[in-house]
């Protein structure tokens, strides 16, 4: 008797391992055992040797997990039944009877503390402590595989012949992968749990919607365009930059769908040193000209492959739609990136009658600041920008749309197929922290 419970709790503590090796094999990061091997961690490199073979390594928890089972049932069955008869057999029930309810009581009894101490507890341990757990049980679980291996070799190879078979496709845990909405919800959890800060999780949802977005969604159109005229002298052109605010400007000749190419303002500056009243055709760079309808994540691409910074967008009649940079480009990404020379007054313009034309990339905190109040939903938004949250808020938002939050009636004077340029703002007498949203129709 007491050799049985001895051969019982042995093999729920081996089941407790092979469990343990199972679940932290599958949690642990390759990029993290990497950098324990270069650190000369011990059994680093055997760790990460058996994540290079996983699915022959679960195999092996898995028949453990399989065969201490099989004992536990085997042995622990009949010997807490037999050491529960003696009591049973005390209540007024016959023999036969109590024999039944002792081995039934002997059944849930083992598959109690076999689920709570085999299972579960190693399970919520190396969920936890998973480096900890790899570095333990992977030279005596690398000992099992080898003296297991013709086994584990049939197991595997039976799996693989009868899912052909069935028309089952097996898929290897090393070849798992998430798709774009599971991994968007793996960095929301993330960022709720703390592991991601707010600015993390924004640039992961810019990045999978960087995919989706079109250059036409993003350029700066034909009638907000800034250029030269081809005659135009360099001096000239100098002092029209410094106003203006940027580098690099479209030449054109008599009109915007005749654009020769562009110049840069380091260019100008260089040139005037030599004769400032040079035209500014002559310094003109060839731009990139594609449609308005490119991928922005290709048009990058060709960008940095050719060493551009600026492109010329067409519409589907050959006339200019507009322009993009890699600055617009880079901005869908991390945001509005503003410089010495960017000014607030250009995202936010008061006017006469105390309304406030207010740019979609001005960021909640840079509104909070602008108007001195603190507003609880954009304090828990995910979002940075007035673009971002006031489109997630509102789900078929369009132009005309007005949205109340707190004080501040937001009324969408553009919206743009996937953001919203500009906010006409009245900020109301009232005292409201929720939000109300009315459609202009």
């Amino acid at each position: 008797m007491v050799l049985n419970f001895a051969i019982l709790f042995l093999m729920i503590a081996v089941t407790s391992f092979f469990v343990a090796s199972e679940f932290a094999l599958v949690k642990i990061r390759r990029s993290r055992l990497e950098q324990l091997e270069r650190e000369n961690v011990k059994n680093a490199k055997l760790a990460l040797h058996v994540t290079h073979h996983l699915d022959n390594y679960l195999s092996a928890s898995q028949l453990g997990i399989t065969l201490t089972g099989l004992i536990i049932g085997w042995v622990g069955e009949g010997s807490v039944a037999a050491l529960l008869e003696p009591w049973i057999g005390r209540l007024p029930f016959s023999s036969a009877l109590s024999g039944t309810i002792s081995v039934a009581l002997g059944f849930i009894l083992v598959t109690y503390i076999d689920v709570v101490i085999g299972e579960l507890l190693p399970k919520s341990y190396s969920i936890v402590n998973t480096e900890q757990v790899v570095l333990f049980v992977v030279r005596p679980l690398h000992y099992f595989y080898k003296a297991m291996f013709p086994f584990i070799w049939v197991l595997n190879h039976s799996a693989a012949a009868l899912g052909k078979v069935l028309g089952v496709k097996l898929v290897s845990e090393g070849e798992e992968t998430l798709s774009q909405e599971e991994l968007t919800l793996v960095a929301m959890n993330s960022y709720e749990k703390g592991e991601l800060t707010k600015e993390e999780y924004y640039y992961l949802e810019n990045v999978f919607e960087f995919d989706d977005t079109l250059a036409k969604d993003i350029q700066v159109d034909r009638t907000s365009m800034q250029v030269f005229e081809a005659g135009e002298t360099v001096k000239d052109a100098i002092q029209a930059s410094i106003q203006r605010g940027h580098t690099r400007y479209p030449v054109i000749s008599g009109s915007k769908d005749h654009i020769l190419g562009y110049v840069t303002l380091p260019d100008l500056i260089k040139q005037s040193f030599k004769d400032d009243q040079l035209t500014v055709d002559a310094l003109v760079e060839e731009p990139i000209v594609t449609s308005e309808t490119i991928p922005i994540k290709k048009l990058l691409t060709i960008m940095r492959k050719k060493g551009k910074h600026i492109a010329i967008l067409k519409d589907e009649y050959g006339g200019t739609s507009g322009l993009v940079t890699i600055e617009d480009i880079l901005e869908e990404i991390v945001g509005e990136i503003r410089d010495e020379t960017d000014l607030d007054e250009a995202l936010i313009a008061k006017q006469a009658d105390g309304s406030y034309i207010v740019s979609g990339k001005l960021t909640l905190d840079d509104f909070g600041r602008y108007f001195h109040v603190t507003i609880p939903e954009f304090e828990e938004s995910t979002f940075i920008t007035l673009s971002g949250f006031m489109s997630n808020h509102e789900k078929n938002i369009k132009t005309g749309t007005v949205i109340q939050i707190d004080s501040f009636q937001f009324t969408v004077l553009e919206y743009n197929h996937t953001h919203v340029d500009y906010f006409k703002i009245k900020k109301q007498e009232i005292a409201e922290n929720s939000i109300d949203s009315n459609k202009t129709e």
